[in-house]
């Protein structure tokens, strides 16, 4: 019961990040991008965190919890049904972005971030 509602409290949390966003950057498309792009940027730091000086509630809080409730899967298919109006290209922009996030991040967060002793 503890992990569900340790999760459920990063959810809103993430979830209410989410939505400030969506104020911030009030167009579907932009705004999604730009959720999605800080939610694998700060998941790719986390996951090294984590690995090096996590603990199991602090994960699920942050990682299944924060990060999944700021970050829109369901907005990035949604829009990128949409071939008219560049849905491929908001798809593939969207992909090829994540992963250049992930690719800068992660060696940066492995320098930066130290191992636990």
């Amino acid at each position: 019961m503890i992990p569900l509602l340790l999760v459920a409290f990063g959810g809103v949390a993430g979830t209410l990040v989410r939505y400030g966003i969506g104020i911030l950057v009030p167009e579907d498309r932009p705004g999604a991008l730009t959720a999605n792009l800080i939610g694998v940027g700060l998941v790719s730091a986390l996951l090294v965190l984590m690995e090096r000086h996590g603990n199991t509630q602090l994960r699920l809080i942050l990682l299944p919890g924060f990060c999944a409730g700021m970050t829109t899967f369901s907005a990035v298919a949604i829009q990128s049904i949409e071939p008219a109006d560049g849905g491929f290209f908001y798809l593939a922009t969207t992909v090829v972005l994540s992963l250049v996030i992930v690719a800068a991040v992660l060696p940066i967060a492995r320098k930066i971030i130290p191992v636990r002793k």
